[in-house]
């Protein structure tokens, strides 16, 4: 008698995305940056198809719905309201969406956590929406490889010439990633980290790094989280998009080149 083969059970996913930071590098701005028109999406209008604008976290949505996403934890600050009124429950978007109100900007970490009483086991893909990431199955990609390779944390990584401006990224010949630093002034590395994928291992650490390291004025930073889970031996992938984009429209000259390169 043949043995029947079950395909193995994909876990649930969901995607956290902060949204709750000022923006004080566009200030002073009508909207948030999150709202930023940039390029233009088809819509349906009296039986004919026309273009309209398309914010730009409406990339990150349609990337994260792609690999599969059906519930977003957007994470929304004072100031922030016009997104809730613009995304709405996410009905209109083929998405559950829950707003987070992160009340103290005390860093990306805590922002992520506040995430952690609503979920139970579910792997978490991370982007940022005020950045447009290209292949447009980027996120797809990033979970296909974390499930595969069976990882706690999984990086999608970018080139970039400007590292003083991201997290960057030291990976070794097997796509294992040795240490990640923040922001460095100078540095020989040339890939960042653009987008995330993680198992409930790694959000269990994240909140233990929390309790253990309270805010003291200071914003904590994502990547020390990182390097502490390479610390504790866990299994820590990268995967790069060597043919990749990451467009970040955090100032002025970024914007510009963004809405350049979705003009009509």
């Amino acid at each position: 008698m043949s043995k029947l083969h079950h395909a193995p059970v994909r876990p649930p996913v969901v995607a956290i995305v902060p949204a709750a930071g000022k923006g004080s590098r566009l200030a002073p701005f009508p909207c948030p940056k999150e709202l930023f028109p940039v390029g233009y999406q088809d819509y349906l209008i009296q039986g004919k198809m026309e273009k309209r604008p398309k914010v730009v976290s409406h990339y990150l949505l349609d990337n994260l719905i792609q690999a599969g996403v059906k519930r977003i934890f957007l994470i929304v600050g004072d100031d922030k309201w016009d997104i809730m009124t613009y995304y709405g429950n996410g009905s209109d978007f083929g998405v559950d969406i829950a707003y987070l109100f992160q009340q103290r900007l005390d860093g990306m970490p805590s922002a992520i956590n506040l995430a952690t009483p609503w979920m139970q086991d579910e792997v978490v893909l991370f982007g940022m929406p005020d950045t447009i990431i290209e292949p447009h199955d980027a996120f797809s990609q990033l979970l296909e490889y974390h499930l595969h390779e069976q990882a706690d944390l999984t990086l999608g990584l970018f080139a970039t010439d400007t590292p003083e401006k991201f997290g960057m990224v030291e990976m070794d010949g097997d796509n294992n990633v040795i240490f990640t630093v923040d922001k460095p002034k100078q540095s020989a590395l040339q890939t960042m980290w653009g987008n995330a994928c993680w198992s409930p291992s790694f959000s269990q650490l994240l909140s233990g790094y929390l309790q253990a390291n309270p805010y003291l004025g200071k914003e904590l930073v994502l990547g020390d989280v990182f390097n502490l889970a390479l610390e504790k031996g866990m299994r820590v992938k990268g995967l790069l998009f060597a043919e990749g984009r990451y467009l970040d429209i955090g100032t002025t000259h970024e914007l510009d080149v963004a809405i350049r390169r979705f003009h009509l």
